[in-house]
This record gives structure tokens, sequence and C-alpha cells, in this order.
């Protein structure tokens, strides 16, 4: 499914993404699901793959991509997820300085000197990540 609910309303969104986990589950499917909107991934997916300029920068658990961003691009996606929970702006300012600075200082320790994302290595049994080989 490539974004199959991004033109809808967030109801009627919330309606379809139930009722397709609904579906999945009464009928064991498996869903290849294409979006941009990371709240509605991590609604949906156990696993998630990030792309940058169509290569894979990395590919985990839902767990591992939100909890533990390891590739600066899923930082910086993770990063700009909004919260509205008050308490919690400040740490989500300081993340997103973090990143920034991150990135400003460390693009080539994430892409090679044409811009393109390394190959997947594993970080964890579950989790690959885009980064140079080391040696």
């Amino acid at each position: 499914m490539d974004e199959p609910v991004s033109a809808l309303d967030v109801s009627v969104q919330a309606q379809v993404l139930n009722f397709m986990q609904d579906l999945q589950k009464e009928l064991n499917l498996t869903y290849l699901f294409i979006s941009h909107d990371l709240g509605v991934v991590k609604h949906m997916c156990d696993r998630i793959g990030i792309m940058y300029n169509g290569r894979y920068v990395e590919e985990g658990t839902k767990e591992e991509i939100f909890n533990s961003p390891q590739h600066i691009y899923t930082k910086r996606l993770v990063a700009a997820i909004p919260d509205i929970n008050p308490k919690r702006r400040q740490e989500n300012l300081n993340f997103r300085e973090q990143v920034k600075h991150e990135f400003s200082n460390s693009y080539y320790d994430y892409f090679d000197e044409n811009g393109l994302a390394y190959d997947l290595t594993p970080v964890t049994d579950t989790h690959r990540v885009a980064l140079p080989e080391k040696g």
C-alpha cells in the first residue's frame, strides 16, 4: 500500500487504519506499507525500513527505529515528529538541536562522497544501518 490514507481526514484515517489492522488479524495478512507519515507508520508497522534517495539507510523493529535511531536521516525524521506533550518540549528541542549539530558535523559518517548511503550493516540481529565499513 503506497500512502493509502494520506489524502484522508484524520478521523477517517484512523477508521481505515483500524479496519486494516482488523483485516490483518482476521485474515493473517502481511502488508507492505509505504508512507511519509511516521505517526501512521508507528501505528501500523512492526518492522520498518527507512529510505533516503532510493536506498535503505536503516531497517529494524518499530522500537529500534523510534527509540534508538542510528542513521542521521532516521534521527532527523524522528526528531521532526510533533509531540503535543508540553512536559517533553525541552527534551524534544534538545534532541532536535543534537541531531542538527550531528548532521552538520558528521555528514560523511553517513553518506559517501557521492551523497549515497552506505550498505546496510548489522547493529543487532534485528537492526541494520547504512554505515561505512570499519577497518
